[in-house]
């Protein structure tokens, strides 16, 4: 009786390490924590609820708050851009140390939340070789949806127009236009 108890209290403390009860398995394969890697894409995503704990290519993390005033899209935490901190979450790596092979095109997607009629807002995706743009392509989000007080969601697809090499660095962002917008649930799409 003593080493089933013994038994069941060790399986049961496994459980617990291992067991997130506020995700499901779909939601686990689609974080930062375990990128979806395959022949012809790479898929790297971020709830922006473990902001803290993020691999270090997504930086401006200030940028995350706990949703009060509205809903976050999913779970409590979301993006703020504001007049005073003007973008969002950036993904921002050198291609080699994301694979061997260069990207054909990526596609950002997630979610924004107008507070306001805004015709500048958007995405911007810029390649930078030896620290000059060497890229520089932007996503209207008022072509999209302009609809205010609601969620929207955003599939950016940008292509390169020039030839990529592995030591050129990505930057992906979302800007308000130095107006309140949020955004959540980034997902972003390397094609190979």
């Amino acid at each position: 009786m003593k080493k089933l108890l013994v038994f069941m209290l060790i399986a049961g403390m496994f459980y617990a390490c291992s067991h997130n009860p506020g995700s499901s398995s779909n939601e686990k394969e689609l974080t930062d924590y375990n990128p979806q890697i395959s022949e012809n894409q790479m898929i790297i995503a971020t709830d922006m609820e473990n902001v803290g704990a993020l691999p270090s290519y997504w930086r401006n993390g200030f940028s995350v708050y706990r949703m009060d005033e509205i809903p976050a899209h999913s779970g409590q935490y979301a993006v703020k851009v504001t007049e005073e901190h003007q973008y969002s979450l950036t993904f921002r790596e050198i291609f080699k140390n994301l694979n061997e092979k260069l990207p054909t095109r990526v596609i950002f997607t997630g979610w924004y939340y107008f507070t306001e009629p805004n015709e500048n807002a958007g995405l911007i995706m810029e390649i930078n070789d030896s620290d000059t743009s060497y890229i520089w392509k932007a996503y209207n989000l008022a072509n999209v949806n302009p609809a205010v007080n609601q969620w929207n969601e955003f599939n950016a697809y940008f292509t390169f127009d020039k030839p990529l090499n592995p030591e050129q660095e990505i930057n992906l962002f979302a800007t308000g236009s130095q107006k309140l917008v949020y955004f959540d649930d980034f997902k972003i799409i390397f094609e190979y």
